[in-house]
């Protein structure tokens, strides 16, 4: 399946002065003047190299050589050509020209690392020769110089008031750097080099603008450029983040073809309500906690629907988040499913247990049939309705799993944790007289994992792949939730699980490896497996993107500053790696220049076909730097298995989640004198620079009486959302001795602030 949605990567014109020294920066091909042979009207030779996915170039079997020349319009020193998109399996000869010297430095079919390279060669010239058994589409031409001095940053940008750290692979200790507009030379900040990373996080200027490093050593290197702005990476995430999960849906959201079977779902490619999806996708999870973490973000007025929602059986107000509606497709799709797989089970829970926040939107009757289904099949052990690549167990929820799934992410430890500790409160609210065995289910398994559980080994971590945020999700959300009856000693299992996360992250990416002397998971299959490949190295964009919802989760419940300083840089560095600061210098998404602002580069392949049909999908995270690149190796290009996943996009999800309740802020102050409070909120809610926004929070009286506060951003383009009310303005009559308590985020994302009233 072709690809056809247009990838245009708007590179910054400025930086060819740099052209020999920060190739990372510049497809030298791009626009540059063609000549083919031959030379057919409807098959110009500039779509080879225009940039876009959606015009196409062919080569042809009748003719004696399909010959294609680039003219660079300079002389470059080149070492690393991509043909993206290349669908040709036959001899590719590719040749440089400078002044009358011509050079093959390529003869052999595409690499499987796709990345075609070879020593430093200097060319004006590029010609590329091929003679396909079959008419082949040529891809996209793209050439780049040698780096001596790379600068690998967050292409999309950093946050104000947060960290800000970039990559100088090549650069000695004491190396300076400095910072300017993207369109100017004026030095703004001004930093050195230690052990390769600069950083930058004391810069912090007011609004939003477009930036760029120069890293001045021995060579000059030059950064893409990238934006600073009050959250601008949650700003660039939220969209492409929901609109996957609106494209990535079987049956493209008509679930008028839904037919389940004993067997399946009846996706038309494979899954059960997401195309590719598994029974550990923890779609549901993923989807409640986002939407929890910053509800307002995702409200009609600030996020239009887009997808279509045909054949579901309630019909939702118009007012409804999209957010909102993709729960309620995935609730209707698993009760007329019948889905009794465990994890599938877990997904339900969730749902009950967040019902009260969503009963605005969603009719009480399908709470109601959530709730018998779920808790008449609870302790049940069938889990037939549906599982993929499963592990062998029991359904049976009140057990203590000692099972440990394998870096297909398919069992991960903990899992049962956290829904029967929601179902513990769904009893509870019910007037059910069980609640107490959710409660203990969930207590045994936490005191496994705390005794059993072995962080070193990395089975345990990184070797759950996209889905090991779990496991210290649902310890972080036990000690959090209940910190005076969480098992003992589970804060001390959180505390080493950072160390060692720590431990393993002291490298110039900030990236958290498999273990000491590995940087990627190597397989998913069980160590035990005589096929296990301790060698490999596998695709791993979920464990990456997901990162932070792990190290968040600690640092919710540690105290120790520097530990969290250090936490909060990692989460910070895994979304920098996904955003193209790694060694290959790109996104993990193909398309990351049409669905990320600000992207310069996507990743070099995505998977075609598949179970999941993700061409057309929007925000897909293809692929991640494999073994062979790190710790810097800019030839080692993309081997082994790409392909998007929305297990991957889930993980994302979470991490995005867990970013916001840590950005989250809320205080207020009593001015005794004026008889005035003061509110303030700073939360990710800046989603348009050019407007002045608001935040919505809660207010109730002595825990009761909840009423709505609008709140102002402080101008536009702001950190601060505020709120001065003298105490006869306020929505409830007080007196003295009230406690009026501020929130804002839902159930166990709230952050509430508190005054008593003198």
């Amino acid at each position: 399946m072709i690809n056809r949605k247009l990838t245009v990567c708007f590179l910054f014109a400025g930086l060819l002065f740099f052209n020999k020294l920060a190739a990372q920066m510049l497809n030298l091909a791009k626009g540059k003047p063609v000549s083919v042979t031959p030379k057919i009207s409807d098959n110009p030779g500039e779509h080879f190299v225009d940039g876009e996915d959606a015009t196409l170039f062919y080569a042809y079997p009748t003719a004696p050589i399909n010959r294609i020349e680039v003219d660079l319009q300079g002389t470059f020193n080149i070492d690393r050509i991509l043909l993206r998109g290349f669908k040709g399996t036959d001899t590719l000869r590719i040749f440089t020209i400078n002044v009358s010297e011509k050079k093959e430095v390529f003869v052999n079919v595409l690499p499987a690392k796709k990345l075609i390279t070879f020593t430093p060669v200097t060319a004006s010239k590029l010609v590329v020769e091929y003679k396909p058994k079959n008419n082949t589409v040529m891809g996209e031409l793209e050439v780049f110089a040698h780096e001596r001095q790379p600068v690998m940053v967050n292409q999309s940008g950093y946050n104000t008031g947060a960290v800000k750290r970039f990559t100088a692979p090549l650069a000695a200790n004491g190396t300076p750097f400095v910072i300017a507009k993207a369109d100017e030379d004026k030095m703004l900040f001004e930093g050195v080099i230690k052990n390769k990373i600069g950083d930058f996080t004391a810069f912090n200027p007011k609004g939003s603008s477009s930036y760029k490093i120069i890293v001045k050593g021995q060579d000059v290197g030059v950064s893409f450029p990238f934006t600073i702005a009050p959250y601008l990476i949650e700003r660039v995430s939220y969209k492409p983040a929901i609109q996957f999960m609106i494209d990535d849906r079987c049956w493209y959201g008509n679930t008028n073809s839904f037919a389940p079977t004993a067997e399946n779902a009846g996706c038309p490619f494979l899954g059960v309500a997401w195309r590719d999806s598994h029974q550990f996708s923890f779609e549901l999870q993923a989807l409640i906690n986002l939407y929890f973490s910053n509800p307002d973000a995702f409200s009609v007025e600030r996020m239009p629907v887009e997808g279509q929602y045909i054949g579901l059986r309630k019909k939702l107000p118009e007012n409804t988040p999209e957010i909102v509606r993709l729960i309620y497709y995935a609730v209707d799709i698993y009760l007329r499913g019948k889905v009794n797989h465990t994890l599938l089970k877990e997904q339900l829970a969730y749902f009950l247990y967040a019902y009260p926040y969503l009963s605005e939107y969603i009719p009480k009757e399908v709470y109601e049939e959530a709730r018998d289904y779920v808790f008449a099949i609870w302790g049940d052990a069938d889990n037939s309705r549906w599982r993929w690549h499963d592990i062998e167990h029991s359904a049976d929820l009140f057990q203590t799993y000692t099972l440990i799934g394998t870096g297909k992410g398919h069992f991960p430890p903990g899992h049962s944790i956290v829904p029967n500790l929601m179902l513990f409160e769904v009893a509870k609210r019910e007037g059910r007289k069980d609640a107490t065995r959710y409660w203990n289910a969930a207590v045994k398994q936490t005191q496994w994992i705390v005794d059993n559980l072995d962080w070193k080994d990395p089975v345990a971590t990184k070797g759950q792949r996209m889905n090991e945020y779990v496991t210290m999700q649902s310890l972080g959300y036990f000690l959090k939730q209940y910190p005076n009856k969480a098992p003992k000693k589970l804060l001390e299992k959180i505390r080493l699980w950072a160390e060692l996360a720590i431990s393993r992250s002291d490298n110039m990416w900030d990236f958290r490896k498999y273990k000491e002397d590995k940087w990627v998971i190597p397989d998913i299959k069980s160590a035990n497996d005589p096929a296990f490949n301790p060698n490999g190295s596998f695709n791993e964009p979920g464990n990456v993107a997901g990162f932070p919802a792990a190290a968040l989760v600690a640092k919710q419940v540690l105290t120790d500053d520097k530990l969290n300083r250090r936490l909060e840089e990692l989460a910070v560095g895994q979304i920098d790696n996904v955003f193209g600061r790694n060694p290959t210098g790109r996104h993990y998404s193909y398309d990351a220049c049409t669905d990320f602002e600000g992207a310069d580069l996507g990743w070099f392949q995505e998977y075609e076909g598949g179970a999941g049909m993700l061409q057309t999908v929007r925000g897909v995270l293809d692929g991640s730097p494999k073994e062979d690149v790190y710790p810097y190796n800019p030839y080692g290009g993309d081997p082994g298995h790409t392909e998007g996943w929305v297990t991957f996009n889930t993980a994302w999800m979470e991490g995005i989640a867990y970013r916001n309740y840590d950005l989250t802020r809320l205080s207020v102050v009593g001015e005794s004198k004026n008889k005035e409070i003061v509110i303030q909120l700073a939360v990710p809610l800046n989603l348009n620079p050019l407007v002045q926004e608001r935040a919505k929070i809660r207010v109730t009286k002595n825990g009761k009486d909840e009423m709505m506060l609008v709140l102002e951003e402080e101008g536009t383009d702001a950190l601060y959302f505020k709120k001065r009310l003298k105490l006869e303005d306020l929505p409830h009559q007080v007196k003295k001795g009230d406690v009026l308590t501020f929130s804002y985020g839902l159930a166990h994302f709230s952050k509430e602030a508190a005054i008593t009233i003198d």
